[in-house]
């Protein structure tokens, strides 16, 4: 799944629509929720979308969210309601860009999507699995996510029995960030591999058995645009 703006905007919207009757006094996704999303999803763009990814994508966004409550709370920072940006002076905004440079897409520029997310995750109900509390099938989605075995194995030792929902946002925060924090470590070894092709990469690939032809262009394409 290549998401975009659009498909993206999709999500967000209709993910807040589902809270804006107010018919939902717990603000609480479902499974069903999301599944459901992921079926328009698929209408509107054609690809086959499974709910699994449009979960994950929730995650990345919830994680975006976090980030900008911390940042709105900086000590010289200026919330701009008008423009939904997050304002800094100029030395300021300069250093802790240096310091920070992925918070850059959050500052002195309004917010992509504040107004969804803040409809979605400005509750007490964007905690844990964003407390999805149905018992249908959603699929494994956080199975396959270093982030998310590290998330798993604090709630499962941080506060003894405690129930995820029973997390404070600040350790809430926490947990999110050390996910973040495993993430940039994956990042950077991507970003600093050797940035070679290997001579034997194209027959390595081609001779995989059990896939089609095309699956194995695809794959072969993909790792030399991605060299590291």
């Amino acid at each position: 799944m290549r998401w975009n703006n659009n498909t993206s905007r999709f999500v967000l919207r209709r993910m807040a629509q589902l809270l804006s009757d107010g018919s939902r006094l717990d603000k609480v996704f479902k499974d069903k929720d999301v599944n459901l999303v992921a079926k328009h999803l698929k209408e509107y763009s054609g690809e086959a979308v499974s709910p699994t990814q449009v979960y994950n994508h929730l995650r990345k966004w919830r994680q975006k969210w976090a980030r900008i409550s911390k940042l709105k709370d900086l000590s010289g920072a200026m919330w701009d309601s008008d423009a939904n940006s997050i304002m800094l002076e100029g030395e300021q905004y300069l250093g802790h860009c240096k310091n920070h440079p992925k918070d850059s897409e959050f500052l002195n520029y309004p917010i992509r999507f504040y107004t969804e997310m803040d409809a979605i995750f400005g509750h007490a109900m964007a905690t844990g699995r964003f407390a999805l509390r149905s018992s249908e099938a959603l699929g494994v989605n956080q199975a396959d996510s270093v982030a998310a075995k590290v998330e798993g194995y604090a709630f499962n030792h941080v506060g003894g029995k405690r129930k995820m929902g029973n997390f404070t946002e600040d350790e809430m925060l926490m947990l999110i960030n050390m996910s973040d924090a495993v993430n940039n470590v994956a990042n950077a070894l991507r970003e600093t591999g050797l940035a070679h092709v290997d001579p034997d990469l194209f027959l390595a690939v081609m001779e995989m058995p059990g896939f089609s032809k095309e699956a194995l262009i695809c794959a072969y394409t993909f790792l030399l645009d991605n060299k590291a």
